[in-house]
């Protein structure tokens, strides 16, 4: 039996060489493994895939989730009010036509004479008169001028333009004017158009008078309080008003 752990040796050899040689067929034929069950396990098959399973793709596609439709119920939404168009406070202005603001009245007296057309005339006088003139100036605006351009509307906001102011006449009182003295040389004619001459002068005069004494300036003061008390009748709440250059 001295030979016996040689032969223990061989075998175990040959056991190692025989397991080698199944595992290695095994990897080749398939590379498949059975794992054999125990008494407290449940079978289970290992395999080894030979491709790669695809890819998964997931997509953020968003679901639509349909919107509840708005109920339409009352509100407080107030309504706007519409704001006067040019148009219409242009009808309102110019229907007021030529708006008179100043009137001045006054009494003037003319001294006039004729020049002596020859020595008889100096020598013995000529035709001279005196007139005792009164009468009135009457100042205004003539709001028929006024264009749709010269208003500009932006709500209760309202700027109106306004033509300058004018003297629209100046008159004589024929019932009040008098002739206080008249003085004809000896054979000397009458003038015949020599009163009338005088009291064309003295409605010039009158005139001349009021524009010293600043007509225009109380025309327009007066005029801005008649149209602003217009506009704000119409429902404007900012209101400006300018007037056009007076020319000389």
């Amino acid at each position: 039996m001295k030979n016996q752990p040689l032969f223990i040796a061989l075998i175990i050899v040959c056991l190692v060489a025989i397991t080698t040689a199944i595992g290695f067929i095994g990897f080749q034929v398939g590379q498949q493994y059975v794992v054999q069950p125990t008494p407290t396990t449940e079978q289970v098959i290992v395999s080894q895939p030979t491709s790669p399973p695809p890819p998964v793709i997931v997509t953020n596609t968003p679901t639509i989730v349909p919107s509840a439709t708005p109920t339409i119920g009352p509100t407080n939404t107030p309504t706007p009010t519409p704001s006067p168009t040019p148009i219409v406070i242009i009808n309102k202005i110019t229907g007021l036509g030529r708006l008179e603001t100043t009137e001045f009245a006054m009494q003037t007296v003319i001294d006039l004479g004729n020049k002596p057309s020859n020595l008889w005339e100096e020598i013995v006088g000529g035709d001279k008169i005196v007139l005792v003139a009164e009468g009135e100036v009457v100042a205004g605006v003539d709001l028929s001028k006024i264009e749709e351009d010269d208003i500009m509307v932006d709500g209760t906001i309202v700027t109106i333009i306004l033509p300058p102011t004018e003297i629209f006449y100046s008159r004589i009182d024929n019932e009040k004017t008098q002739v206080y003295e008249r003085d004809t040389g000896l054979l000397v004619s009458p003038d015949p158009n020599l009163e009338s001459r005088a009291r064309q002068l003295a409605e010039e005069e009158l005139t001349q008078w009021a524009i010293e004494r600043n007509i225009h300036g109380r025309a327009e003061s007066s005029a801005l309080l008649q149209i602003e008390n217009l506009l704000l009748s119409l429902g404007f709440t900012d209101i400006t008003i300018e007037f056009e250059e007076l020319l000389p």
